[in-house]
């Protein structure tokens, strides 16, 4: 039994000093923040190429769904197959549809539900610079026009811009605002549920 247990912390030591090596010495400390759910309305932006886009997703998603009508029981599929299909652009961000039918016979009448997500990118255009790590005055003029009382901010953050991410959120807490965040791929889309099972956006 001794000769076990010393087998098995001997195997525990070989572990985690090839670890160690392995992250050239390094001790890397992952720290989740707590969440907390919120009833304020979320301002939604994107963080990526050294710059931060506001936008709001209930314009986007109307502009999305208005030249599709109003989808019924026996239409809902190609409702849904249509709003994959749809596609907006502005000056700096690109959209598209996503959804998919879920249907529920459980009650003893058919049903359906429509799942609907925004696929949201950021266009990168010459003027954006990766490099940068701190906010502009355009984020500064946000912060004064936005109620920290009813609202709260929720970056969705690529991997070249974390440091202006971070400025910005220290600056928005600094203004009394609540922060919530998520990252993203390199070339991952953010992806907003619009209804349906989705993920609530929290503060964290």
């Amino acid at each position: 039994m001794a000769d076990m247990v010393t087998n098995t912390v001997g195997i525990m030591l070989f572990i985690l000093i090839f670890v160690s090596l392995s992250a050239g010495g390094a001790v890397v400390s992952r720290h989740l923040p707590r969440e907390r759910s919120t009833k304020a309305k979320a301002v939604w932006l994107f963080c990526s190429h050294g710059e931060i886009v506001p936008f709001d997703a209930a314009v986007l998603a109307e502009q999305l769904e208005k030249p599709l009508g109003v989808p019924s029981f026996y239409s809902a599929s190609q409702w849904a197959r249509n709003y994959s299909a749809r596609r907006l652009e502005t000056d700096q961000l690109e959209i598209a549809g996503d959804a998919k039918v879920e249907y529920d016979n459980d009650s003893g009448q058919a049903g359906a539900t429509i799942v609907r997500n925004m696929l949201v990118r950021h266009r990168p255009n010459q003027r954006d610079d990766a490099a940068v790590k701190t906010p502009g005055p355009d984020f500064q003029t946000l912060l004064a026009e936005r109620n920290k009382e009813t609202e709260f901010l929720f970056f969705f953050v690529t991997p070249d811009s974390i440091p202006l991410f971070r400025a910005a959120r220290d600056r928005a807490t600094q203004a009394g605002f609540g922060v919530g965040w998520s990252p993203l791929g390199a070339d991952e889309p953010a992806r907003i549920t619009l209804s349906g099972g989705g993920r609530e956006a929290t503060i964290q």
